[in-house]
């Protein structure tokens, strides 16, 4: 499994609007995407930093995913005024949920 993890600093209103733009519009897409197994959004208690990991099956679903990724990411910080931090990839070595 592999995973892309975006890392955002926000206001609690911008996270807000990007809550409602990854529900309305990345989700939809993401769950028609090839080899997508899920997002885990969080927000530190002052809102002030956001971090959203998508998970994908393998590589080739992540590399496939790279450029609406990068774009859908660009487009919620330019709509919701949020700066985003950084964009990485990464395997995921461990996963355990019951």
């Amino acid at each position: 499994m592999f995973a892309r993890l975006h890392t955002i600093e926000v206001t609690k209103e911008q996270h807000e609007e990007g809550l409602r733009i990854v529900r309305d519009q990345f989700l939809p897409w993401a769950r028609d995407s090839s080899g997508f197994r899920g997002l885990i959004g969080l927000v530190d208690e002052g809102h002030e930093h956001a971090l959203v990991l998508t998970l994908w099956s393998d590589r080739a679903a992540l590399d496939a995913s790279a450029d609406a990724g990068d774009q859908l990411s660009l487009l919620a910080s330019e709509v919701t005024g949020s700066t985003r931090r950084s964009l990485e990839s990464y395997e995921v070595t461990l996963f355990d949920v019951p």
